[in-house]
């Protein structure tokens, strides 16, 4: 399973002591004792750190995927197989926020080392420095292991240092909880930011842009109106707002929709070109051309007479001028209105 998870890796962060890593290939670093287990874009592993002589498997309230015990003192790390979680700058916060609380949880419900931050772990494959015991082969869903843990107990992170907090949620995180309890009721941001500064005395700490978006975030926080009659007002504008903008975008979303319908007249014209021309999206053109094939067209314009004699072909030009026609009759044209020329049709 170790394997399966680190497959596309091609490097892992190593070590062959305690307190020292190193990043190696990854045939090289299976074969020593500490690994990252997770892979570099997922999570897929959580690792539980206990600092004393674990129990029998069948005495501890959720069965891990591997037991991991140093053969002198009984002490180990337990492996959980999870559902993989995305991990980097474009995954979803919420999901990886979600993933730590079910890990933090589950520190608490096993004992465990809350500042263990699973870089390194315990290799399960290094059989050869560990007593390696492994149970079963199934994943847990985040949902499974929730049931058997408190989510994200605060009153316990309260009782931690911030940089103890950081360990756990992260820098950012832990700054933004320490100081908005500091800096309660505070409206000076100068005041909130060297709150914020004081805090981020890390071993590597976050850049300035960082610790002062969190302490304009804050100061946000303490702008905010308290009085029930404010609220309501807030949100009455904002329901009259949004009112608005969905007028705007509905007439702009119109005024788009009629160009395709024009386009569309012309054969030779790919739906693709038309996306393009009018910058939406492929889908929502598909969606105007099934439109546009619904709409019923007349001949009341156009005289029957003329029509005798004309190909199919031009008959149908005469019958997309027709529906132009009374289509463009119910918009009032605006100075602004681009204008598109006759031989495109």
């Amino acid at each position: 399973m170790i394997k399966e998870a680190l497959r596309h890796q091609k490097k892992l962060k190593t070590s062959q002591t305690k307190g020292f890593c190193q990043i190696r290939n990854k045939a090289l670093a299976l074969t020593n004792p500490y690994i990252q287990a997770n892979p570099l874009n997922s999570i897929e592993w959580i690792i539980i750190d206990c600092d004393y002589e674990l129990p029998y498997f069948k005495d501890m309230p959720v069965v891990p995927n591997y037991i991991v015990r140093n053969k002198h003192n009984g002490k180990g790390h337990l492996y959980y197989k999870i559902s993989a979680v995305h991990n980097n700058g474009f995954s979803s916060y919420k999901a990886i926020e979600y993933c730590n609380a079910v890990r933090y949880g589950l520190t608490i419900l096993l004992n465990g080392d809350l500042a263990f931050t699973q870089t390194l772990s315990k290799n399960p494959l290094a059989v050869d420095h560990w007593r390696v015991e492994h149970l079963h082969s199934e994943e847990y869903e985040l949902s499974e292991l929730a049931e058997y843990c408190e989510l994200v107990p605060k009153y316990k992170l309260k009782e931690l240092k911030h940089k103890e907090r950081a360990e756990i949620i992260g820098r950012n995180p832990a700054i933004f909880w320490t100081a908005k309890d500091i800096a309660k009721g505070l409206t000076d941001l100068n005041s909130i930011f060297d709150i914020c500064s004081n805090l981020n005395d890390f071993s590597e700490p976050l850049g300035y842009k960082e610790v002062l978006g969190i302490a304009k975030s804050i100061h946000r926080h303490n702008l905010k109106p308290q009085t029930k009659a404010t609220k309501e007002w807030l949100e009455e504008r904002a329901k009259k707002n949004n009112k608005k903008s969905q007028a705007v975008r509905k007439e702009k979303a119109q005024v788009k929709k009629d160009k395709a319908f024009v386009l569309f007249a012309n054969p030779k014209m790919k739906l693709q070109e038309i996306a393009d021309k009018l910058e939406i999206s492929l889908r929502v053109i598909k969606r105007y051309k099934a439109e546009f094939k619904k709409v019923p067209f007349t001949n009341q314009v156009v005289p029957p007479s003329i029509l005798k004699g004309v190909s199919s072909h031009n008959s149908e030009m005469f019958k997309v001028a027709n529906y132009l026609a009374d289509t463009f009759s119910l918009h009032a044209e605006r100075e602004d209105t681009e204008k598109i020329p006759i031989k495109t049709v």
